[in-house]
């Protein structure tokens, strides 16, 4: 056994080398028989429908996948109510969230929403009270403006009067005493008396004076400001109505992060029933009870009554597939009926690498059995990249099943109703013209006679060729050339690959 470790690969390289060296030996004596029994065949010019294709395998996916989640995000999984495999409708219960403390939050986040919005009412209140004792004092303060001014006025009218009246008084004074002076009566009393007189309202009559003048001044300001002091109790008012809106603004919003956290909490637990969307088959169950659910997928529902094809198309191939391409795919499950299909996706980036060339032809996965990058040159892995295509299987059919291998024919062309005969009935002379050998009929030995005719070629499908531009018609005969033997080892493989391999 040690040995066998230890001389792993040459052991491998050896079966595989000796396996090549039979198909040789086989497909050699299996020639050198058919060669020693040939006999000249022949082809009918028929009508056909050509199609010009890139072929694939792929594998079947349901069309429609629904990923079961729910908001109830960090709460216990309660229960789980499916496995893989089941089949469940629209509407089914798929899993159950414990909502506990999902509902003791939501208690709180209430209350403390309560709370907001009470204190945010009084504040509101408040501000509403401000502004209309802000417009009432507004009104009486421009009546006062008015009522100022008129008792200003009243006040320095009457001062005016009353500095008149000292004046006339006075000026009464003043004529006695001037007329005891020019009697020569300074001496007496009655002089001084009269003397004394004119000095006391001298006084009075500066002092009336004086107020007159200042209530003068106070009425003359009381006008000049009057626009001012209008314009200053507007202004006042409506820094209090500015103060309003700015209250009413930032209170109207108030506990709105409050109402979101409430919303969330109602959808989390009218979440935590989680049910399917869509029927179909639970391909993958991603929960247990007593988790903590995060918000992944609980469950997969694979839609099992409608199919997608997915497949793997090389770099040489994938610039000839576009969205909307018709398709037809087999299955070993549905024998030689043809279901339709449709380009559907086709990637952008690519996703794969190409596979192996002799083990895919000879049905061994060589790279697994070597295992090493050294002996890629014998395996003859190839480095060319995929680009994966999705197609919608358009044929309703109930033997599909989810991961079955589907054959895959991508139309690139198709030509109806055209003459067209096997590919190898058409031949290349000297000149690179196209031609058959048209019979027309047979020699005494019962061999073939033909003439040669040019042709044209159209599409070509795995095994026809359309006929184009030629006096060929239905139904006439054409003489086929005789097989040749295949002379290398990719001869041999080739042929035993097209033969569905050993």
């Amino acid at each position: 056994m040690n040995w066998f470790k230890e001389h792993k690969k040459i052991v491998i390289t050896a079966v595989v080398l000796i396996t090549v060296a039979v198909i040789v030996v086989v497909a050699v004596a299996t020639g050198n028989k058919k060669e020693s029994n040939v006999k000249e065949e022949t082809a009918t010019v028929e009508r056909r429908t050509l199609m010009k294709s890139i072929s694939a395998t792929g594998s079947f996916v349901a069309a429609d996948e629904d990923k079961v989640s729910t908001d109830t995000v960090g709460a216990e999984i309660k229960a789980v109510n499916v496995q893989v495999g089941d089949t469940v409708a629209a509407g089914d219960v798929i899993a159950v969230i414990d909502t506990k403390d999902l509902e003791e939050d939501l208690a709180n986040a209430k209350e403390g929403l309560q709370t907001t919005q009470d204190q945010a009412a009084r504040t509101r209140d408040q501000a509403t009270r401000n502004l209309d004792r802000a417009k009432t004092d507004r009104d009486e303060n421009l009546k006062q403006v008015d009522v100022n001014i008129a008792d200003a006025k009243a006040d320095w009218e009457k001062a005016e009067s009353n500095y008149n009246t000292s004046l006339a008084a006075y000026n009464d004074a003043v004529a006695t005493r001037d007329a005891l002076v020019s009697a020569g009566n300074t001496t007496s009393a009655e002089y001084i008396s009269a003397n004394t007189q004119v000095n006391t309202l001298k006084r009075q009559l500066d002092g009336d004076r004086q107020t007159a003048d200042a209530y003068k001044t106070q009425y003359d300001r009381l006008v000049e400001n009057r626009a001012d002091s209008i314009n200053q109790i507007n202004e006042n008012y409506q820094n209090q109505v500015d103060t309003y809106n700015n209250t009413i603004d930032s209170t109207k919003n108030s506990g709105e992060s409050q109402q979101e956290r409430i919303d969330e909490l109602n959808k989390q637990i009218q979440g935590a029933v989680v049910k399917a969307n869509s029927s179909g088959l639970v391909t993958a169950v991603n929960v247990a009870v007593g988790d903590r659910y995060n918000g992944q997928a609980i469950a997969v529902i694979e839609n099992v009554d409608s199919f997608d094809v997915t497949t793997e198309i090389g770099e040489y191939d994938i610039n000839q597939v576009e969205v909307g391409q018709e398709v037809v795919i087999k299955t070993n499950a549905t024998g030689d009926d043809e279901l339709e299909g449709v380009v559907k996706k086709v990637s952008p980036i690519a996703t794969g690498k190409g596979g192996n060339a002799i083990g895919d032809s000879l049905g061994f996965d060589i790279d697994g059995m070597l295992g090493d990058s050294t002996m890629s040159g014998l395996s003859g892995k190839s480095e060319d990249v995929t680009f994966t295509v999705t197609i919608s299987v358009n044929t309703p059919c109930d033997k599909l099943r989810i991961g079955m291998t589907a054959k895959i024919n991508i139309i690139q062309q198709k030509n109806k109703d055209v003459l067209s005969l096997p590919y190898n009935a058409v031949l290349t002379d000297d000149n690179e013209t196209y031609y058959v050998k048209k019979i027309t009929g047979k020699d005494e030995e019962g061999n073939y006679k033909t003439k040669k005719v040019k042709v044209v070629k159209g599409i070509e499908s795995d095994y026809y060729t359309e006929i184009m531009n030629s006096p060929l018609k239905e139904g006439d005969e054409i003489l086929l050339p005789k097989a040749e033997k295949g002379t290398s080892l990719e001869d041999m493989i080739n042929g035993s690959a097209s033969m569905g391999g050993i």
